[in-house]
């Protein structure tokens, strides 16, 4: 009798728990059932609900990514000797050229245009050995591989959104894209010759690509490779239950240190064993460090209470930020919860330059999305004003602006950040606005994290419990109809 008796109230509990997140209800009972399972999840496959008006979006595309592209060439072309200098793809190819010399002082020398320390895992420095070509043809080569990158990384947000392979998906990724171009994230990883837009194609395109691909997370793998935050989306992978995706990518993350080690020993054994935290190195008080690290340290100065805070700050933004990122892909809002995960490692890293924002790419692709559709459905001008200024606004506070600055050629691409005082500690002095304004990106993130979580919990899950959305395309909460709506 007993042990039908509590078979009776499990069932009870379970047809509860199913009722409530049917109506959107989130007890934490019906949460950890959902999320706190192995039961398979229904895998992600892109759909393709939607469609953008070719005869808006296709010329508009046209017009702004050939003004964006020409604009950007003209500019560096005027100033060669500040935007064509790529000082930290020089510490690439220089450290990769010295494997061929002697692989022990990889980690201790300091190598480029601007005598950097080396600190990513040995794996980057083989990519860079004994390339065919000089310098001068890899600064192409490396911006021209960027800029097609950002194409696709668009591209693919527009596809996880549920939007058809036409010509006004084509034009709206070449309108954003073009925008994009002269965001402050994408200049600074142009004007330094990063790796950042690359590495991000390489998880963007990785997890844009149905789950029952084989060689899903082979892209994720080579990311955390090459520079270990990617490893975030490993996590992720495990969180969202697609574990063989997970095992490919914890499989080719491991292959790349192996291959590494094979290859180059000696320098394999000083990173994993003490050159790891190389990057303690570099002045990460410095403005651009967009992190909880980099906040803190301009804060303290390293004191006793910097380190604490840091572990206290990370925890807590990767349980809600991570959670978030999962709840979302389970509910059918893989972009949504794509970004959230990128945001949460921006924040969570001890090193976060502003060019490492590069997810600002796919967010703006979010929010024109959801700023369409929200315009779209409301009922009053001022509503429709407030939405179509989202992204404007958005544009604006993020744009490399032409400036005239200090130690700088006049006219040249800055963000606004760039506006307050810094360098020689004078972070460390700021005032309360400054201080706001000079963690502006980190503040961002930590609102969009706090966006992702209530429009996480406000969804119910699309199909039953316990498994995974439909495959359908990422609303964020949107009033749109599923039906395929023409933007």
């Amino acid at each position: 009798m007993r042990r039908d008796e509590q078979r009776e109230n499990s069932a009870s509990e379970t047809a509860a728990d199913r009722e409530s997140l049917a109506h959107g209800g989130n007890t934490v009972a019906a949460l950890r059932r959902e999320v706190l399972t192995f039961e398979p999840r229904v895998p992600y496959r892109p759909s393709t609900v939607r469609s953008l008006s070719s005869r808006v979006w296709l010329p508009l595309g046209l017009v702004l990514a050939a003004v964006a592209a020409a604009t950007w060439v003209w500019t560096v072309r005027h100033h060669p000797d500040w935007l064509w200098r790529l000082i930290d793809l020089s510490v690439y190819d220089d450290a990769g050229e010295s494997l061929g010399k002697n692989q022990s002082q990889l980690y201790a020398k300091r190598f480029g245009l601007g005598k950097l320390p080396f600190i990513y895992p040995p794996f980057a420095a083989l990519v860079f050995f004994k390339l065919p070509f000089g310098f001068a043809t890899l600064k192409l080569v490396l911006t021209g591989l960027t800029l097609a990158c950002l194409l696709a990384v668009v591209w693919a947000s527009w596809g996880m959104l549920g939007y058809r392979r036409d010509w006004g998906r084509l034009g709206a990724t070449l309108a954003v894209a073009g925008v994009v171009l002269w965001l402050e994230p994408v200049q600074q990883t142009l004007l330094f010759g990063q790796v950042n837009v690359i590495l991000m194609a390489a998880v963007v395109l990785d997890l844009a690509v149905p789950d029952t691909r084989w060689w899903k997370g082979i892209g994720i793998g080579l990311a955390t490779g090459f520079k270990l935050t990617p490893g975030i989306f490993i996590v992720y992978l495990v969180l969202t239950r697609r574990f063989r995706a997970a095992a490919v990518a914890t499989g080719t993350f491991l292959a790349t240190a192996a291959g590494s080690w094979l290859v180059i020993p000696h320098a394999s054994k000083v990173y994993w064993t003490d050159a790891i935290g190389v990057g303690d190195n570099v002045g990460q008080d410095f403005i651009s460090n967009q992190s909880f690290n980099g906040m803190l340290r301009r804060v303290f100065e390293e004191g006793p209470a910097e380190k604490p805070l840091w572990l206290l700050a990370c925890a807590v933004t990767a349980v809600v930020g991570l959670g978030a990122a999962t709840l979302l892909s389970l509910r059918g809002r893989e972009l949504a919860g794509l970004v959230t995960c990128g945001v949460t490692g921006l924040l969570v890293s001890p090193i976060s330059w502003t060019h490492h924002w590069v997810w600002i790419a796919p967010i703006l692709v979010l929010i024109a999305h959801v700023s369409v559709a929200r315009f779209r459905a409301a009922g009053t001008w001022p509503v429709r004003a407030a939405w179509a200024a989202l992204p404007v606004a958005f544009t604006l506070l993020t744009f490399a602006w032409p400036m005239s600055m200090e130690r700088r050629p006049a006219l040249t691409p800055q963000g606004l950040l760039w506006l307050l005082p810094y360098s020689q500690g004078r972070e460390h002095e700021w005032n309360a606005l400054q201080f706001l304004a000079g963690n502006a990106y980190l503040f961002a993130g930590i609102v969009l994290i706090g966006i992702a979580a209530y429009t996480a919990l406000r969804a119910g899950p699309a199909r039953g419990l316990g498994t995974g959305a439909a495959a359908r395309g990422d609303t964020l909460g949107s009033s749109v109809p599923s039906g395929g709506p023409t933007a």
